[in-house]
């Protein structure tokens, strides 16, 4: 099911279908290139998300995803072809993965656990350290958001398309690849081992509509450690990227024989190849190295349109600061300012002059470039600004009236994010599985923003 355009989080809470991604209430698509950028996105890291962005996550939900079928099926689960029936799943689910959540924080002290994707850290640490409250900590709408801003729901395109992770890629019932998964994970959990017991499907049904309780009585083991329980069983810092142990499982998935897989293994290898130190010269490379590739041959022309509207944007924002309204003539006349629009108006000429092509969205950066045309400082500022509150996506940064620049949300800490293509998180998994050495230098920057914590919603 597609999500409406700023509909509330939880419309579209019921289904869980790729590729769904909820709305944004961050400054998120400042410019409505997002759609388009995802295209890009699909041809050099097909599969993926910006969300997937660890291996061993991908073994701990396969190991919840078969865990959570098992009593999902004993309750009197029979399908997940209805809304209800589907709901009913996710609900054996959800609890799982906060448990896991809670025992990486139970095992690492605070400036560990803190260096790790973990969805929902803010409401599950107070919770471990009381135990207090249901839900984990969460108010109902959280519980509820968790759906989506959860781990399960940022993954779900991996176990919806990579080969053997779900049976008809349903998303819900593990396939080979998963089952193998998750038994490596169970021989890894000494002392944390889980046991469902005898009865279980007495116990199931009386449990159904108090899954979390169920699960913290059947699994009360999950915060016990074990031998090198960090290595083997714990989602990894965002700062490693050593091979995990269970790389001879997880590569043939994801970098294997099938089409796709070989597609992502061509783009590591050409990443391997390059000597770029930034990312948007990793893009250079990249439309050079698959110049015959349609989409791929653009994407230097796209990042190079979109990051210079971004340095627009954050042009804009840094002037702006913490002051109540800024003039825009004022901030047109700096050296900085003939710069970012003198680079804009050029990438937006670039852009303009490649032959027409069919790729969906394109419209969005033919319409941006086509605003963005002129030289002057101060009509391409202005041009910015109106076509942000056109088209911009997620929260409005500022607007302009009578000629001066009024701030619409907090002031920019630190670099807007510029429109990636999820090359991160490809050679991230791709270091992780043994096909990348290191992590190129292009994208040492490019520590992904921290997503783990939208369980404020």
């Amino acid at each position: 099911m597609a999500h409406k355009k700023n509909a509330p989080v939880n419309e579209a809470s019921f289904f869980f279908t790729e590729p769904w991604e909820p709305v944004t209430v961050r400054r998120g698509d400042a410019l409505g290139l997002g759609a388009l950028a995802d295209q890009f996105a699909d041809a050099v890291a097909p599969g993926f998300s910006n969300r997937i962005r660890d291996g061993r996550w991908v073994t701990i939900l396969a190991w919840c995803l078969v865990k959570s079928k098992i009593v999902f099926d004993a309750s009197g689960g029979k399908s997940v072809s209805s809304r209800k029936e589907q709901e009913e799943r996710y609900a054996w689910l959800q609890p799982l993965e906060l448990m896991w959540v809670a025992r990486t924080i139970a095992l690492l002290d605070k400036e560990d656990w803190k260096q790790r994707s973990l969805a929902g850290r803010r409401r599950v640490a107070p919770w471990y350290e009381k135990q207090n409250s249901e839900r984990f900590g969460m108010s109902n709408q959280q519980f509820r958001a968790y759906r989506q801003t959860g781990t399960y729901g940022g993954y779900r395109r991996a176990f919806r398309r990579w080969p053997g992770m779900t049976l008809g890629n349903d998303g819900w019932t593990p396939g080979k690849n998963s089952i193998a998964l998750s038994k490596w994970l169970d021989s890894k959990l000494k002392g944390a081992q889980l046991t469902l017991g005898d009865e279980l499907s007495r116990s199931a049904k009386a449990g159904r509509g108090k899954e979390c309780g169920w699960w913290l009585n059947h699994w009360e083991e999950y915060p016990q450690s074990g031998k090198d329980a960090d290595t083997n069983t714990l989602p990894r810092p965002r700062n490693d990227f050593s091979v995990l142990p269970e790389a001879s499982l997880l590569n043939p998935i994801i970098f294997g024989d099938d089409t796709v897989g070989q597609t992502r293994v061509k783009i590591v290898n050409s990443i391997k190849k390059s000597s770029a130190s930034e990312h948007i010269e990793l893009c250079q490379h990249l439309s050079s190295q698959f110049k015959d590739d349609p989409v791929i041959s653009r994407l230097y022309s796209f990042s190079r349109l979109a990051d210079a509207g971004i340095a627009a944007m954050e042009y804009i924002a840094a002037s702006l600061g913490d002051k109540p309204a800024v003039t825009i003539s004022e901030i047109t006349k700096s050296k900085d300012a003939v710069l970012i629009c003198n680079e804009l108006n050029k990438a937006a000429q670039a852009w303009l002059k490649l032959p027409p092509i069919q790729i969906r969205h394109i419209h969005a950066a033919d319409r941006f470039a086509q605003e963005m045309l002129s030289d002057s400082p101060l009509e391409c500022l202005r041009s910015v600004i109106e076509y942000h509150k056109l088209y911009g996506g997620g929260l409005r940064w500022f607007e302009i009236q009578d000629g001066k620049i009024l701030p619409l949300t907090l002031p920019l800490t630190g670099r807007a994010t510029n429109y990636g293509f999820r090359l991160w998180s490809l050679c991230r998994i791709a270091a992780q599985c043994g096909v990348l050495k290191k992590m190129p230098a292009a994208l040492n920057a490019d520590l992904e923003d921290s997503e783990e914590d939208n369980d404020d919603n």
